[in-house]
């Protein structure tokens, strides 16, 4: 007699994220809306925090599970508030996705130690504490899931020649991104026996449109030229990686940092 196929619901559902709860910072931004937009499709209950509402209307318009907490996520205080806040209502807070950050582009040669310091705070110090203020849940709990974004270029240094038309990232998301990648290994690590993946996102070049030069044609080329894949990203590419180290696709998986760069870092 043949014996009864197993079920496939449990393949069907690895990626589902019904009944989780989110946090994404930042997550009304560039690549926030659709990571954000992402979590949502999914099944995730999405809590956007971020210091201004624009363009939250189409994310609330999208998806009724999207909500938007006023927060600057340098503000600790404040985080630490807002996410004992949802605590009440929500047993626990299940997937954070550290995506905001704040920089400032200054040359090398002229930045003061107090510039440095919150350009510091502004990219890496805020993951450490907007996780630290999640973890104690996620502990009580005995799961959870954190994606931080990092960049290719805490790894990798400035190409330059890419870089003519606009100016190239500071030297702080260099180190700071540098340093989301180190911090990602080191709490992964530590948490990987409690139940608590830590995983990191490298994006390659996914340049913003800016007022007054919608396209930037030299600089899209310029970035294009150097890829692999003969061209640059597209937000909504980011939205795979997050949701797969979100979810139970990626329950084996912790520390790693994923890069999602068009093969930039492969050449």
């Amino acid at each position: 007699m043949k014996e009864k196929a197993a079920s496939t619901e449990p393949y069907k559902n690895l990626f589902a994220l019904q009944n989780k709860v989110a946090i994404v910072t930042g997550g009304n931004g560039h690549l926030g809306t659709s990571i954000t937009k992402a979590l949502a499709s999914f099944g995730a209950t999405v809590f956007v925090f971020s210091r201004n509402d624009y363009s939250f209307q189409a994310l609330s318009d999208f998806h009724e599970n999207i909500h938007f907490v006023k927060c600057d996520v340098t503000d600790e205080k404040h985080f630490r508030h807002e996410v004992a806040t949802l605590q009440k209502s929500f047993s626990n807070i299940d997937i954070l996705v550290n995506n905001a950050f704040n920089e400032r582009r200054k040359q090398i040669e002229d930045i003061t130690k107090s510039e440095w310091n919150v350009g510091i705070e502004n990219i890496l110090s805020q993951v450490f504490f907007c996780t630290q203020a999640v973890l104690p849940g996620m502990l009580k709990a005995g799961h959870g899931a954190i994606v931080n974004i990092g960049s290719i270029y805490g790894f990798l240094g400035h190409n330059q020649d890419a870089y003519q038309e606009v100016k190239s990232s500071s030297i702080f998301y260099s180190v700071a991104k540098g340093g989301v990648i180190q911090m990602t290994r080191r709490l992964a690590t530590e948490y990987a026996s409690k139940g608590i993946r830590v995983n990191c996102i490298s994006p390659g070049n996914f340049p913003k449109k800016t007022k007054g030069s919608p396209d930037r044609p030299g600089y899209i080329v310029a970035l294009s030229e150097k890829t692999p894949m003969k061209r640059v990203g597209h937000p909504d590419e980011i939205c795979g990686a997050v949701v797969y180290l979100s979810s139970q696709a990626s329950s084996y998986v912790t520390g790693q940092n994923l890069i999602v760069d068009g093969g930039w870092s492969a050449w």
